[in-house]
């Protein structure tokens, strides 16, 4: 009997969460992760201000999961051409903006709410809340997690290969293979490498409360 699409998917993402976990940078950020939680959930005045940024970050992952889904399922095609290397490219590229993007602004705020400043290089303004958050770059919020030692996501996630395919600076193999810098990147495998990286800081946070908080508000 031969496996699904979703079979092989869920056993490679399985896979690579398995490696994942046995990283020190996943040890890291559950340890750093609880007390931003237990922090929050333990004042009425700062659970109180979280619920709003709660709601509206848990729309914005909604409506950027949608897509994802519709992303995911066109490049599944099984012809090999040029154009269906690119879409694999343009997924990458999607969920590295949208769902990776999110996520690390979820952990920035918690970071915020428990008083650590956030100023944008940019415009000099002190982030206090999702829609301040909007105005600062991916680097940038990268930077600030490494500051507080978040390295799970700054020591896992290949900047490079975004920026190749966002400046649309990179040879199409096919297959679902670019070349970057004369090396040559499966989209596939980097693709789920981000959706691992991504299940794996989402179950962390689950793991601290913050899913039954979020259930109550939707």
């Amino acid at each position: 009997m031969s496996k699904t699409d979703e079979q092989r998917d869920s056993e490679t993402i399985d896979q690579a969460i398995h490696f994942l976990k046995q990283t020190p940078e996943f040890k890291s950020l559950t340890e750093k992760l609880k007390p931003l939680v237990e922090s929050i959930l333990s004042s009425s005045e700062r659970e109180g201000k979280f619920r709003d940024f709660l709601k509206q970050s848990s729309d914005r992952l909604k409506k950027s999961g949608t897509r994802m889904r519709l992303l995911k399922e066109d490049s599944k095609a099984e012809y090999d051409s040029p154009l269906n290397t690119l879409r694999k490219a343009f997924l990458y590229l999607a969920l590295y903006e949208t769902s990776l993007t999110n996520m690390l602004d979820f952990v920035v705020m918690l970071l915020v709410f428990n008083g650590h400043d956030f100023i944008i290089a940019r415009t000099k303004k002190r982030v206090q809340s999702l829609d301040d958050l909007d105005e600062s770059y991916v680097a940038e919020k990268m930077g600030f997690l490494k500051k507080h030692n978040f390295s799970f996501f700054t020591e896992n996630i290949n900047k490079t290969i975004r920026n190749k395919i966002a400046h649309m600076d990179f040879d199409v193999e096919g297959k679902g293979v670019v070349i970057l810098n004369q090396e040559r990147i499966d989209l596939q495998t980097e693709t789920i490498r981000l959706e691992a990286i991504l299940l794996l800081a989402a179950a962390a946070l689950g793991s601290f409360g913050l899913g039954n908080l979020l259930d109550e508000d939707t």
